[in-house]
């Protein structure tokens, strides 16, 4: 048990080494976004998180990280275009919507991830 506690601190700590918090007044209107929350309480979402950040920089895609905990104006945005009861993760390219953990995770089983993030 101490083990695996071990390890889930240590990949919080390289999480949070690599993400890159961005002021939503300075968003790039291009590229990967993901928003997450850096203060949720619940382990499934931060294995959501963490397991998005693992396969974006496993294939080398550059993304954004945008923590809505510290950010009243990107948690507004994300709501704006996800929905009003949405919480992170969610994608964007750009301004655009593209789904949350469950079709990022569908994309990536059926080997269709490029097409999802619409990098293609």
């Amino acid at each position: 048990m101490k083990t695996a506690f071990v390890s889930y601190v240590l990949a919080i700590a390289i999480m949070a080494a690599c993400v890159e918090f961005i002021e939503c007044d300075r968003l790039p209107t291009n590229g990967i976004r993901v928003y997450i929350s850096s203060l949720s309480g619940n382990l499934e979402v931060k294995k959501q998180q963490q397991w998005i950040q693992m396969v974006l920089s496993g294939k080398n895609i550059d993304a954004q990280y945008i923590d809505i905990s510290s950010n009243a104006a990107a948690k507004e945005f994300m709501r704006e275009k996800a929905g009003p009861f949405t919480v992170p993760p969610q994608l964007f390219n750009g301004e655009e919507y593209l789904g949350d953990y469950q079709a990022f995770e569908e994309a990536v089983e059926d080997r269709r991830l490029m097409e999802f993030l619409k990098l293609n």
